[in-house]
Parts: structure tokens; C-alpha cells; sequence
């Protein structure tokens, strides 16, 4: 049942605001209404024959004891075509047959009436599901998106929509990429992109339910905006080129913006790392250029040039300051530092640093300014991008096609006004809704449960044993309550602490897998835990208390397959997950902590999709703009962060950096910022006492510094990915848990669903073995269909499911720490699939080829909806230090 209606406004531990996707464009099923009622008749009639196989079995064999002659094998023939499921004769029809054979007989029939009605009419429901494709790909708000995303698809959906159904060798080739990306925008919530609107809502009991919001497109509003780190880039180049060129004079300090100029009358201000370095264990490996040459170079990694590159992870620095503190760091003057700054700098390994500030809000009226007098041609150019930019929001498919055409033009005369060729001009489009309320009447009872939910989840938080192995590793290295530099230092500690996790991970170098029974059972993966962590032993039981509820959790499943193998739903007792997690070290309770768990509303219930880090982290690129709308987000982020990363009294700081990833803009939020020089004189200290790591400001006080970025922490400079380590939780990966096990070859494995009150943990699943018919066979795609549709009788697969790809990020982890490049580094996206659609099933084959190994099929719950959009909330909770997840009164 649905919980009660109650308001949560106010409550303990959940954030007064939630974030709400939605998808733009409604949700529409190609399958007929008669082949979805023939797919519906032989789903039914399969499932009714196998139920009814064994009764019928033994009323035959009881028959056969008393018959003789061709009675008795015409009695054999028919046990034998009930037993292995086959056509009976004809003639069995013709006689009477005890009770529970004849209904298998009419099962049969209407089985086999529904395969005659799916292969022969194949072609005709083919050709409307083709149709009515060709009729939901023309709708606007589809080719509006794929228009700035996908122009090349766009142009693949255009000519399909033109088709009418009637699409030509050509488009029918297309079919399986424009099915890919008209399912991304019903189905899929994802945001950054127009597929999916972004919303910051209040909670109220007079607010609209989680399951009844609708998208209103007048109150929904297109935010388009340049990738700023490609476009600063694009910015030094022109002004490189303007003062070799002599254009207009050489920049002076103080112009336009003035702070972000960084080369004052042709002098080198600050540098930064070449955006396209890389570096292994003994070498650099960059892009140099030369005009409009480009050279892949490689040198050897130096400790001096480790040294320069520790110094400048961060982002950019003055020249004066960088060459200050790699003097302190190599024993020579400053002047002798500065030159190598400036042979580095020669050689591209450094370049100059921004011109522009990478956060402006809007960059390009800062740069039309900046260029206006050294080099006012680009300008001109960027005034035109400018101008065609704040035409996109409302511009129709048409004209947004050849708005961008335009800007396209515009890239590559700018081009050739640059020093050199700039990197492209991308154009990047948020899709926000005005600010709005939300009521959790129906759901009151989904929150508690998604808070004892997110205590279960945090118990695999990878961040728990980095934390644990980086204090172990330090104390080892430096000794207990020493205190080193930070970013001379973060790199060595992170590899470090990544190879320990290998160790752990990995029974073929050093002990079994984290969340391998072994764990809990072998000494010597204690001892190598023990080893790796503090002192007091809690990695070891943390390694133990996951191993556990892992095993507890597959063992709960395998009894319900064995005991009720019919049954969809597995329930499990919210006690017994508070239990498998009470024993949890307090080391890892110690600080405060916030996760945004990411849900869908079914029915009362929320079914959950992810665990990522709270406070605001997933809707940190739209504060701004719900801001400008006059929402109130971004205030309730800011309190919310400070109060959560200074519960200690740390002094908080916020890191402002894009880091090279656009997706890392947001708006500033916390009152004080940490730089780049400001990072080179933090240190990392042991508390002995706590015997935890923390980082110390230049003056010796404790200090906290955080990236509010919405970007991976695993593309982090080692400096800011060890500080989040300390400071942060991390994605929780909730589909790689561990419990569901590998199928037999010969069979497929499903696995129920998983619910702990009224919170979906997990969906029903299903591992497909040899029987699944994945491609079709001699007879073609009608007898494939129908062959998959007898499938998914025989394991209960729905009409809807979703293909995921099986990802374990720990074992990437492990394979990139031992030199390997996998070819899948991150998750696969999953693909939504209608099994009851020709055009669906037909293209199958295509989908399944173009993913790595280990596929399996998950309902898609909720499923499509006819006109409605698909919805997904962000939900953030909260926890004071030592405390749990919880929602209570104040």
C-alpha cells in the first residue's frame, strides 16, 4: 500500500529541496494493438502449457498402463509432445482426453493460432510500426535535441520521418540509431542535454506529487551556452595570434576583466599544464604545435619535471609564484627555476594560462571585450557566436540547423585568425524549469525507507577504504603525526593506495576479491587488510561486514528461487539490513556525510537507481540558472555544504576550478575559495590521536578543501582526489553489489526483485544462457519473434526490459593500476527495448552486437507510458557525524 499522505518539510536528514528530470518528449510504444495482443495470447498460452505439462504427463502415463495396440501410441506420441513441448498431431484433437491434457491441447491451439497470426501478419505489423516511428521521430522537441547533439542522426530521422513509413534501403539501415536515440529521450533521464529538463523543487504539502508532475514546456526554458575550457582555449589561441601578429598591440595588464589576462605586454603571468599531457610511470606524453602542425611528443618524466607537473595539477599558476616553490623544492634560485618554467613552456609541456576567468557566468561578451582592441576582427567573429548563440533557445529545427551551420563557419575563420588551430567551439544546452513544489503524500513511507536504504548502500562506499589504506599507507611512509606537502606528495599516495586495492581485489596478486567470501574465511587476507589499514583493524571489518551481506543477501536468493521460483518479488526484512550494517567501524561513521539517491515514483513506491554524493553535487551545473529563475537551490546548497564539510571546524574551501571538464561550471557557492597557489601550501598531516589524515592550511589550521563540480572525483588532479577521499563519500555502485550470481551456459538465471519496504532496491533481472534466442535462425525475423516471445514465457521476461552491461568499477580500477588501457572504462548506457515490437526485436541483434560481454536484461520499471514523460528525482539525505541515515522531527 501506498504510504500516507505527510508533510517532510523540515524533517532531519532530508534536504528541503529535491531535483526533479524529466523528459521533454512523451512516451509512445510502436507495437500494434494486434500484434501486441497475439505477443499477449502466446505469453499466456506458453506459460499455461507449462504449467500444465507434469499433471498432463501423469494423467497419460496413467492411460498408457491400461492401453494397448495404436491406442497406446498414439497415447505415447502425445506424452512425448506434451513432455518436450512440440506440436501434437493433428489427430489428438479429435478424441477425449482426461481434464488437465485437454486444457494443455487448448492452450496449445491458441499458442499455435498466435504464432500463425505474428508470422503472417509480420510484414504488415512491420510496416506500421514502421509508420508510426516515422510519425513520433518528427516530433519537434526529438529533432530539437539531436539538431545541437547528433546532427548527424538528425539527418538520419529527418529523411526517416519524410518516409511515412515507407523508408528506403537507406533509412532502414538507420533504424537501429534512431530507435537508440528516440528510447534515450522517452526513457532515459539523463541530464545535461535538452533530451532532459532539470528542475529544483521545494517540499510543501501543497506541492505536486513525486508521481504526477507533468512537463509544461512554457515553464521550462533553453540555457545554451559554450564548453568553457574548449572556449578558453579558443580564446588564448586568438590572442596568441594577435600579438605575434602585432595586431592591435600587445595585451596589456588590467584589460577588459582584468584579473584574467595573463599576459601582460607579451610577459608569460601564469602557466598551466598542457591540456592534452598525459603521463605514465616514466614518461610525458603531449600534443606540440607548430602552426598548423600537430606532433605527438614523449619525454622521459624526470623527478624535476615530476616535481613542476605536482605543482601545476591544480590549475594555473603565476609564473612568479610556481618558480618560488619549485626553487624551495630543488634546492636552486628562483632565477634557475624560472628559466626551466620557460623551457617547459617552449616545449609545450606548460602553456599560458587562461585569459579569461573559466566560471564567468557567460564568457563570451568578456572575450568579444577582451579581443575588441588586440584583435578586432575575432571579435567581430565572436559577436556574430554570440549573437547566433542567444537565438538557439527559441529558434525552430530549421533555423537552429543553420544557426549552428553558422557558428560552424564562424570556427573555422576564427581558426584561421588564431596562432594556431583552436579546439572546437561546442555548444552545450541545459534545459531548466522553473522553480516549483513538490508533496510527498503517497511516498511518506518510500523516504524512511530510503534512508535505511542509503545506511545499507554507504556500507560499500569505496571511499571508506581509500581513506583507511591512504592513513595506513601514510603513516608507513612518513611516520605517525608527520606532516608533508600535499601536492608534492597526493600522487604517490593515490597510485598507492590504488595498488593496495588491487592487492586486496585481486586473487592473482595477493589476496581474494573484496567481496569474496574468502575475505571473511582466509587469515591471510586479514593479514593483508591489516597491513594495509590503521592500526585499530577497521578494514579489515569493513571488508568483513561487505562480505557478509553479500553472502546473506545471494543466500536469500537462492532460497527464494528454489522455494518460489514463480514469484517476482523478493522482500527483504529492513531489520536484517540494519543488522548487516550495525557493526559498522565508527572510523567510517566519524564525519558527516550526504547521498543523492536517484529514484523513480511507482505506486507508493521509489524505485532506486543510483547512489551518487549529496549536497547538490547532481544539479550543480543549473543553480545558476534556477537562480536567475528565482529559486532558492543554490542558497539551500551553500548552507547545506557548509554546515556539512565544517562540522569539525574545519575551515571550508571551496575549489573553483573546471579542471578541464565543462561539466565542472557551476556557480560559486561557499564563501571562501581555495587556488591554485593556495594549494601549494597545504600539507597533509597524521592526527595521532584520531589516527586520521587531515589537511593543514600554510598557517597550521585545520582546512577542508572541496570541489562542488559535478564531474567524476576519478578525473580529479591526485591533490583534489585525495581531499575528496578525506572529506567526501563516494558513487555508490548499487548494480555491482556482488549477490546476483553468473548463469549455467545452457540456461538463463533470473533473479527477483529486490524491495525493502517500500523501496525497490533492485529490479528483476535476467542472465541469459544458451536458450536465449539473441539472433535470428534460418526461418527469419518473424520466427525470431516468435521464438523470443516463447522465451520470455518460459522466464517471465515482460514486454519492456533494459539492457545493461554487467561493470564493476574496482576491477577497472585494478586493471588500470597494473598498466592496462580496458576497453570499457566506463559503464555501458543502458538501452531500453520493446520485445513486443517487431521493429524492436528485428533491430535486437544489432543492439546486443555493438555491447561488450556480459549483458543481461532488467525490467523497465516504470515502463513507457502512453503521452506520459518519464520522471526521475534526485532525493538527498544527510547525516551528522556519528550518527545514521534517518528522517526524524526536530
Amino acid at each position: 500500500m501506498p504510504g500516507t499522505a505527510g508533510s517532510v518539510a523540515g524533517l532531519v536528514g532530508l534536504a528541503d529541496t529535491a531535483v526533479l528530470r524529466i523528459n521533454p518528449l512523451p512516451g509512445r510504444r510502436l507495437g500494434t494493438p494486434e500484434l501486441t495482443a497475439a505477443i499477449g495470447v502466446l505469453v499466456e498460452a506458453e506459460r499455461l502449457c507449462a504449467s500444465l505439462a507434469d499433471a498432463a504427463c501423469a494423467e497419460l502415463f496413467d492411460l498408457a498402463a491400461s492401453a494397448t495396440g495404436r491406442d497406446l501410441q498414439h497415447i505415447l506420441e502425445l506424452k512425448r509432445a506434451v513432455y518436450n513441448s512440440r506440436a501434437p498431431r493433428a489427430s489428438a484433437h479429435a478424441r477425449a482426453w482426461p481434464a488437465t491434457t485437454t486444457a494443455w491441447l487448448a492452450a496449445w491451439q491458441r499458442s499455435a493460432l498466435a504464432r500463425s497470426v505474428l508470422t503472417t501478419g509480420y510484414e504488415t505489423h512491420l510496416a506500421e510500426e514502421r509508420a508510426a516511428l516515422a510519425e513520433a521521430v518528427g516530433a519537434e522537441p526529438f529533432q530539437l535535441s539531436l539538431a545541437l547533439t547528433s546532427p548527424q542522426v538528425l539527418e538520419a530521422v529527418r529523411r526517416y520521418a519524410r518516409s511515412a513509413g515507407r523508408p528506403s534501403k537507406q533509412d532502414r539501415r538507420s533504424e537501429r540509431g534512431i530507435l537508440q536515440h528516440l528510447a534515450r529521450a522517452m526513457v532515459r533521464t539523463s541530464p545535461l542535454s535538452r533530451l532532459t529538463a532539470i528542475g529544483f523543487a521545494s517540499w510543501s504539502e501543497q506541492g505536486v506529487a513525486l508521481d504526477r508532475v507533468v512537463f509544461r514546456r512554457r515553464r521550462t526554458h533553453s540555457v545554451p551556452s559554450v564548453d568553457r575550457a574548449l572556449f578558453s582555449q579558443l580564446v588564448g589561441g586568438l590572442m596568441s595570434g594577435a600579438v605575434a601578429a602585432g595586431e592591435g598591440g600587445a595585451p596589456g595588464e588590467g584589460v577588459g576583466p582584468g584579473e584574467g589576462v595573463t599576459r601582460g605586454g607579451g610577459v608569460l603571468v601564469t602557466v598551466m599544464q598542457n591540456p592534452m599531457l598525459r603521463t605514465t610511470q616514466d614518461t610525458v606524453r603531449f600534443h606540440q604545435r607548430d602552426g598548423s602542425q600537430i606532433r605527438v611528443v614523449s619525454t622521459a618524466l624526470t623527478d624535476q619535471l615530476r616535481t613542476l607537473l605536482d605543482l601545476t595539477a591544480l590549475g594555473p599558476v603565476a609564473v612568479a609564484e610556481l618558480s618560488r616553490a619549485l626553487a624551495d623544492r630543488l634546492a636552486g634560485t628562483v632565477q634557475q627555476t624560472e628559466r626551466m618554467v620557460r623551457a617547459a613552456c617552449a616545449v609545450q609541456i606548460l602553456v599560458p594560462g587562461p585569459v579569461l576567468d573559466e566560471q564567468s557566468p557567460d564568457p563570451l561578451p568578456v572575450a568579444t571585450e577582451l579581443l575588441r582592441e588586440h584583435a578586432p576582427v575575432a571579435a567581430a567573429e565572436l559577436a556574430q557566436v554570440s549573437g547566433a548563440l542567444g537565438r538557439l533557445a527559441t529558434a525552430t529545427v530549421h533555423e537552429r540547423v543553420a544557426l549552428l551551420k553558422r557558428l560552424e563557419s564562424a570556427q573555422q575563420r576564427l581558426d584561421a585568425l588564431g596562432a594556431q588551430p583552436g579546439p572546437r567551439l561546442r555548444v552545450n544546452e541545459d534545459y531548466v524549469i522553473d522553480p516549483f513544489e513538490v508533496s510527498a503524500a503517497g511516498y511518506r513511507q518510500a523516504l524512511d525507507g530510503l534512508a535505511r536504504t542509503a545506511e545499507f548502500a554507504a556500507l560499500f562506499d569505496r571511499h571508506h577504504e581509500y581513506r583507511a589504506m591512504a592513513c595506513g599507507l601514510f603513516v608507513e611512509r612518513f611516520g605517525q603525526g608527520a606532516s608533508v606537502s600535499l601536492v608534492d606528495h597526493a600522487a604517490g599516495l593515490v597510485a598507492g593506495v590504488l595498488g593496495r586495492e588491487a592487492r586486496i581485489g585481486d586473487p592473482t596478486v595477493g589476496g581474494p576479491a573484496i567481496g569474496d567470501p574468502a575475505v571473511v574465511d582466509d587469515p591471510a587476507a586479514h593479514d593483508l587488510a591489516q597491513g594495509f589499514g590503521p592500526r585499530d583493524g577497521s578494514l579489515t571489518a569493513l571488508l568483513r561486514l561487505r562480505t557478509t551481506a553479500v553472502r546473506t543477501l545471494a543466500e536469500q536468493i537462492a532460497r527464494h528461487r528454489t522455494e518460489r521460483a514463480q514469484a517476482e518479488e523478493l522482500a527483504l526484512d529492513p531489520g536484517l539490513l540494519a543488522e548487516l550494517v550495525s557493526a559498522l567501524p565508527e572510523r567510517f561513521r566519524r564525519s558527516a556525510a550526504s547521498y543523492a539517491l536517484v529514484v523513480q515514483p511507482v505506486g507508493g513506491r521509489l524505485v532506486l537507481n543510483g547512489c551518487y554524493p549529496g549536497h547538490g553535487q547532481l544539479g550543480m551545473r543549473f543553480l545558476g540558472a534556477d537562480r536567475d529563475l528565482g529559486g532558492r537551490a543554490a542558497k539551500s546548497v551553500a548552507r547545506r555544504a557548509t554546515a556539512l564539510f565544517s562540522a569539525d571546524g574545519a575551515d571550508v574551501r571551496e575549489d573553483r576550478g573546471l579542471h578541464g571538464a565543462n561539466i565542472n561550471h557551476r556557480i560559486p557557492l561557499l564563501e571562501r575559495a581555495v587556488t591554485p597557489e593556495d594549494w601549494l601550501g597545504v600539507r597533509l598531516a597524521h592526527d595521532p590521536v584520531q589516527d586520521e589524515l587531515v589537511l593543514l592550511d600554510a598557517d597550521g589550521e585545520r582546512v577542508r578543501p572541496v570541489s562542488l563540480g559535478m564531474g567524476w572525483p576519478e578525473l580529479h588532479p591526485a591533490p583534489l582526489r585525495l581531499a575528496t577521499w578525506l572529506s567526501d563519500v563516494g558513487r555508490v555502485n548499487i548494480e555491482s553489489f556482488g549477490w546476483g550470481q553468473a548463469p549455467a551456459a545452457d540456461r538463463t538465471c533470473a533473479v527477483p526483485r529486490l524491495t525493502v519496504g517500500h523501496v525497490v532496491l533492485q529490479r528483476r533481472r535476467w542472465y541469459p544462457g544458451a536458450d536465449f534466442p539473441s539472433a535470428p535462425g534460418p526461418d527469419g525475423p518473424a520466427r525470431h519473434l516468435v521464438d523470443l516471445t516463447a522465451w520470455r514465457a518460459a522466464n517471465g521476461v515482460p514486454d519492456e526490459v533494459v539492457i545493461k552491461t554487467g561493470y564493476d568499477a574496482a576491477v577497472i580500477t585494478r586493471a588500470i593500476t597494473t598498466g592496462a588501457y580496458p576497453a570499457h572504462r566506463h559503464p555501458e548506457k543502458p538501452q531500453y527495448v520493446d520485445l513486443a515490437s517487431a521493429l524492436a526485436v528485428r533491430t535486437l541483434p544489432r543492439f546486443l552486437d555493438r555491447r561488450p560481454p556480459g549483458n543481461y536484461l532488467e525490467e523497465a520499471l516504470p515502463g513507457v507510458r502512453q503521452g506520459q514523460h518519464a520522471i526521475e528525482w534526485v532525493i538527498e539525505l544527510d547525516r551528522p557525524a556519528g550518527a545514521r541515515f534517518q528522517l526524524r522531527k526536530p
